[in-house]
Formats: structure tokens, C-alpha cells, sequence
């Protein structure tokens, strides 16, 4: 059996220390904000909302306006009841916020929704236009149930576009540049919450429209080129294909100098090496796994990556090289053992194959793989034994090469047995142990029964 690496998006998806400060200084605002503001500020926040969903239908008007529509001031006002439109709901929810401050910004929730898995206790607030879940009674995402506009935030950035266009001497410079700043944290913090909901697409949506706003504010942001291409590749993975959108997003986060530090140094090349492996660029994706690796050794992904491009291209010497090296860094992981095995198979060295294949089983007594292989490797050599033993004249001499190959044969019994009843319903097992009853059962007559009993769960009898 083949081995198959799987890449595996991290449940704990890592926030640069630029992030980490930006939203600090957003927390610390907004907490004093809760506790001054309070109940005064949002006890009439279902009021506001019908408010701002009447102004921007004034607001429309005035854009049409033969006058009114060519002042930047009309549009720079638009921008602003967007960013309202989009606080109204979420303007006073922080990451860390903790349920007793959620009910001083929001009064005591209409319903509370409580459950529990390993260990964790969710709790969701329920509001008329909002549902906030937390974690033992820390903030840990929200969900809008009504909004004013959808995505009001990009209709702001919009709004100010168009002020700006209008605005010959600049007079609103400096208060629409204010503005980008604020929607980019409030797209920050939207981007995280969409993360911890899973809405991966809407994630990548954001981390698009991040940078969009970036830009205006004159910056390459790399760290949302890279986030795009992370969440393209969490939609690939969940099988809607963004591959190519990913290698985009992601060469073009390397081009403009994203780096990565301490353990996760090296992450982009990983990523990088999967977009164009599933692109059909193998040659790029091995120059990508290359340089990773150059940049850090110790980063498991790469090494994985350069095993799995060579042992599928049969060039079994370099995925030795290679192995050698993750099992001497993690010589408790069954899979690189396993791997290990498979390898040293193909470069016909059976008894270091058996010996990797042994030391996987020790550490992983249920590694279907591991005692499949072996098994498959016994009866191969006794089917080598037994050609070897056809081309022999003397009856003799072959009958003895003969007793070698069945002995050889049984071998492989005890290990297909183990592989069986970890995984009864593999197909290949059964048809194997079948074949081998089959044909030991003369000499070994207590084969005969389990022959029959295979036949049974093959449907052949």
C-alpha cells in the first residue's frame, strides 16, 4: 500500500505580533468603552438600526442629486453611515471580551444556548440581531443575525473612493485616511471571527478586501496576501478548488518579503509546495519544498513534502536521504518508519524493510499499513522463491526451494491475520489470506477451514 501524507491546516492559526497589538490597542478601547457607554449607548441599538437603514436610503437620494451628488461631503457622510452600519451590531465585541461585559454592552441576552464537547462549555448569547459564543465565558466568535447593508464596510470604502475623486484639493484627505485605518481594523477583526466560524470563504473575501484597503492607506500588506492563500487553501482542501488563487496570493505574499519566524518559518514554502503540486507545476513545487527546507530543516512539512515528490517519482536513494533524517528528528513516528519500510522494499534490502516495518508496529500496534506491508513482503519473497525453485530440474533440489517459499508463504499469514481484524472490511486482505488458505491449505490442513470461512465473507460461498 502507498504510503500518502496528508497536509493538515493547523486549528491554531497563528497571529503575527503586528496583529496581535493592533487588536490589543482596539481591545483596550473598546473595553472602556463598554463600561462608560454601556446601557446609555445600546439599550436603543434595534432603534438605531431601523435609523441607519433610513438614512442610507436618504443618503441614495442625495448620490443622484444633480448638486448634492458631485460633493465629496455627501459621499465622505455615506462612508461614515456605512462604518455605522457595521458597528451598530459588532462595534462594542472584542476578542477576549468575557460574558459579564457582554450583557453591560447588550443588556441580559434573549435566550442562552449552553453545550459542551471535550471538555469545552459554549455558550451563545442570543440578541435580535446578533448571536455571541463564547468559550468557558471567553468571547470567542459572533454572528450577525441582521445587518443594516451586507458588507457595509467595502460599501464605506467605496463611498470614501468617491469622495476622494470628487475632492480636487484634498480638503478630506486626512479624515478619509482615518477612516481606512479604522476599516482595516474592523476588517482584521472580521477576518478572525470568519476563521473561528470556518467560514473559510468569507475569510479569503476579507483577506481581499484587507489588502484592497491596505493599499489605499500605501502598503503591500503580505501578512493578508499570505491569510488569502492560507484560506484558498482550507476551500481546496474542503473541496472547492482554489489552488491557483492560492499560489497567487501566496507567491505574491513571498515576492513582497512575507517572513515567518520560529516554528512556523519556512510554513509559506510548505503551502507554497501543495498549491503547485495540485496546479501540475511538480518542478516548481520542488524548487518551493527546496527552499523551505534550505530556511528550515526543522520544519516537518518540508521534509514530508521532498519524501513524498521523490518516493512517487521511484527515486528511492534521495527519499532515503531524506527519511533518514525525519526519523533520526522524530524516531517515534510510526508513519516515517512505515515509510522507511516501503523504501528499503523497493531498493531490495527486505530485512531493514521488516525491521522498519517491526519498529512501526511497536510504536503503533494498530498500523493496519504496517502489518499489511509485512505480510506483502513475506509472500512476495516466497513468489520469488518460487520461480526460483520452477527453473530447478532436480525434483530434489525442488521440492526443498519448494518447503522454503510455502514456509515463506506462511510467514505472511500471522501479519495479514493482525491486518485483517484491524480493518475486516479491506477488500485486498481478505482476497490475499484467501489465496494463501488456498494454497497452503494441503500443507496445513487446518487452513482448509479458514479458507472456507474467507470464502464466506468474500461472498464466494
Amino acid at each position: 500500500m502507498d504510503i500518502i501524507f496528508f497536509l493538515f491546516l493547523q486549528s491554531n492559526f497563528t497571529i503575527p505580533n503586528k496583529l496581535k497589538k493592533l487588536n490589543m490597542k482596539k481591545i483596550v478601547f473598546l473595553s472602556v468603552a463598554v463600561f462608560f457607554l454601556g446601557v446609555n449607548c445600546f439599550a436603543q441599538n434595534e432603534a438605531k438600526f431601523k435609523s441607519l437603514k433610513a438614512n442610507i436610503e436618504k443618503n441614495d437620494l442625495a448620490t443622484q442629486h444633480p448638486k448634492k451628488g458631485i460633493n465629496p461631503k455627501t459621499w465622505v457622510d455615506r462612508g461614515k453611515l456605512f462604518q455605522e452600519a457595521y458597528n451598530v451590531n459588532v462595534g462594542s465585541i472584542y476578542f477576549g471580551m468575557i460574558e459579564l461585559e457582554a450583557k453591560i454592552a447588550f443588556k441580559e441576552p434573549k435566550n442562552v444556548v449552553t453545550s459542551e464537547k471535550g471538555g469545552v462549555v459554549t455558550e451563545t448569547f442570543e440578541y435580535s440581531q446578533i448571536n455571541i459564543h463564547f468559550e468557558n465565558g471567553m468571547l470567542k466568535s459572533w454572528e450577525e443575525t441582521q445587518k443594516v447593508v451586507n458588507n457595509p464596510l467595502m460599501e464605506a470604502v467605496k463611498a470614501y473612493q468617491k469622495a476622494t475623486s470628487l475632492d480636487e484639493k484634498g480638503k478630506n484627505a486626512k479624515k478619509i485616511n482615518e477612516a481606512y485605518q479604522m476599516i482595516s481594523i474592523d476588517l482584521e477583526n472580521r477576518f478572525f471571527n470568519e476563521y473561528a466560524l470556518l467560514k473559510v470563504a468569507n475569510a479569503y473575501q476579507t483577506a481581499l478586501d484587507k489588502i484592497e484597503v491596505s493599499k489605499l492607506l500605501g502598503f503591500a500588506d503580505t501578512t493578508y496576501y499570505f491569510y488569502a492563500g492560507y484560506m484558498a487553501i482550507a476551500q481546496s482542501e474542503a473541496g472547492n478548488s482554489m489552488w491557483k488563487e492560492a499560489r497567487q496570493c501566496l507567491e505574491k505574499a513571498l515576492t513582497l518579503g512575507y517572513k515567518q519566524e520560529g516554528h512556523l518559518k519556512g510554513q509559506i514554502y510548505d503551502l507554497l509546495y501543495h498549491a503547485c503540486v495540485n496546479t501540475g507545476d511538480s518542478l516548481q513545487a520542488l524548487k518551493y519544498a527546496q527552499a523551505g527546507f534550505e530556511l528550515n530543516p526543522n520544519y516537518e512539512g518540508l521534509m514530508i513534502n521532498l519524501i513524498n515528490y521523490y518516493l512517487k517519482r521511484g527515486e528511492n536513494h534521495k527519499t532515503m536521504e531524506y527519511l533518514e533524517q525525519a526519523v533520526a528528528r522524530d524516531p517515534q513516528n510510526p508513519m516515517l518508519l512505515f515509510a522507511q519500510g516501503k523504501v528499503f522494499d523497493e531498493l531490495g534490502e527486505p530485512e531493514k524493510s521488516h525491521a522498519a516495518y517491526d519498529a512501526a508496529i511497536a510504536i503503533d500496534p494498530t498500523f493496519f499499513d504496517a502489518y499489511f506491508n509485512k505480510g506483502v513482503l513475506f509472500h512476495n519473497t516466497a513468489v520469488k522463491l518460487m520461480e526460483d525453485a520452477e527453473s530447478e530440474r532436480d525434483m530434489k533440489i525442488y521440492n526443498a526451494k519448494l518447503d522454503i517459499a510455502f514456509e515463506e508463504f506462511a510467514k505472511a499469514i500471522p501479519f495479514l491475520e493482525k491486518a485483517h481484524t484491524i480493518n475486516p472490511n479491506e477488500l485486498q486482505t481478505k482476497e490475499t489470506l484467501s489465496q494463501l488458505y488456498f494454497r497452503l491449505r494441503t500443507k496445513y490442513p487446518e487452513l482448509e477451514v479458514k479458507y472456507h470461512e474467507m470464502n464466506k465473507k468474500l461472498g464466494k460461498e
